[in-house]
């Protein structure tokens, strides 16, 4: 009996089992895998032998088009011609067309490199070579988004789950360049979900974090409409998570830090971790921010003053106490995962890791570049910190942020 769309979107594989099949008739089926991949596959006899031909995953190839690929495949074996070996044939051309992902992704590699680290290039090209070797040899317009899902699973596997996102935005920027060199018509890299995919990272307790959009819009809406606790602990707590800096150092920021004119905050190396000066864009939300708290607290040198002395900051606690007391417990979201949050994000749609790393205040480069160059990414940084308050905002009005999504860091 054939498919519907209605079924193929709603087929799942059934608890216990690695995968199952659903026909649709002369031959094609859809395979639905336990990790929720769908993908279309076409049955036929050639030569007296039974074989087999992938169409594409679903929904990057809908009903309709997966039918319309096994009726050309079908009219290939009235001619004579076996569609397997016509696929075949293709990929021998794209390997002398230069379209294999691993040749792509190794020119793409060679033209980016000036503008990273020594360390950084390095690792993108062991990443390529060694993390990504299954989709060397695939041809980049017959990848979808099984192979980029199965890859994720094997990095997962291999023991490496931690820098599987990072793997993932530089997948996604290959096919970015393969867009821009038509290879390809879609990104099976881009807006997939790590989350839903693979296992989550292990807490740390103390630096727990919200990675989802939807809890994070949910937070967010949670800080910015709440109503209670003093004037210094809310606007901190509103500010931490669009700068990306740590509670300490959100704490003790001053006024003499901020160019409300260049947007900028600088704060010097003795304020920071690592001991080096250290610069934030400010986005147009934040500086409208600012703005309005300096209008409460101007007479302190401290940004978030003290209550009870006017000369030290708010204590190294509040923020998290705060977050504790609007519902967000130890397990679920602390201060500092703020900081994780917008690393995990931010790398999965496919930001520069180098950038990202640049405004956490993490060592990238070699010493001497860092040496010479404080504002090193300046105007990429600037950029990523306005879509980062942007999308913040879009997150915290949407109408599907519901407080069910609280609690699921």
């Amino acid at each position: 009996m054939a498919l519907t769309a209605l079924e193929v979107k709603n087929s799942i594989c059934p608890e216990g089992k690695k995968q199952t099949k659903k026909s649709d008739g002369n031959g094609l089926f859809l395979l639905i895998k336990s990790n929720g991949s769908k993908l279309w596959r076409m049955r036929y006899r050639f030569n007296n032998k039974h074989q087999e031909l992938a169409l594409g995953q679903y929904p990057t190839i809908p009903l309709v088009e997966a039918r319309s690929m096994a009726a050309q495949a079908r009219a290939q074996l009235v001619q004579g011609i076996n569609p397997a070996d016509e696929r075949r044939a293709k990929k021998r051309e794209s390997k002398a067309d230069g379209r294999q992902f691993g040749e792509l992704a190794l020119t793409w590699w060679k033209q980016q490199k000036s503008s990273w680290s020594e360390d950084h290039t390095n690792k993108v090209k062991r990443w390529i070579t060694v993390d990504m070797a299954p989709l060397s040899k695939l041809q980049i317009d017959m990848i979808d988004q099984g192979h980029i899902t199965e890859l994720m699973l094997s990095i997962e596997a291999a023991g490496k789950r931690r820098v599987a996102p990072t793997i993932l935005s530089v997948i996604n920027r290959i096919f970015g360049y393969a867009l821009a060199h038509r290879y390809t018509r879609i990104n099976p890299a881009q807006g997939l979900p790590m989350s839903d995919i693979l296992k989550p990272m292990p807490k740390v307790k103390h630096r727990a974090a919200i990675t989802k959009p939807l809890a994070l819009g949910q937070l967010i809406r949670d800080i910015d409409t709440t109503e209670s606790g003093s004037f210094c602990t809310v606007e901190a707590l509103r500010l931490i998570p669009r700068l990306f800096l740590r509670p300490g150092e959100i704490r003790c920021l001053k006024w003499e830090y901020i160019d409300f004119d260049n947007m900028l905050l600088t704060i010097p190396g003795e304020e920071m971790k690592r001991g080096r000066e250290h610069l934030v864009p400010l986005a147009e939300q934040v500086v409208t921010q600012l703005k309005n708290v300096y209008e409460v607290t101007s007479y302190s040198p401290y940004v978030f003053p003290s209550q009870r002395n006017s000369d030290q900051p708010i204590s190294k606690n509040v923020m998290t106490n705060r977050l504790r007391d609007l519902g967000y417990g130890a397990d679920v979201m602390s201060a500092h995962g703020f900081r994780s949050t917008a690393s995990t994000i931010l790398h999965e749609q496919g930001w520069h890791h180098d950038v990202i790393e640049t405004q956490l205040a993490h060592l990238t480069g070699t010493a001497t570049s860092r040496a010479y160059n404080r504002s090193m990414y300046l105007a990429e940084r600037t950029k990523m910190m306005q879509a980062w308050a942007d999308q913040l905002d879009a997150l915290r009005d949407r109408d599907d942020v519901l407080p069910t999504t609280r609690g699921e860091p």
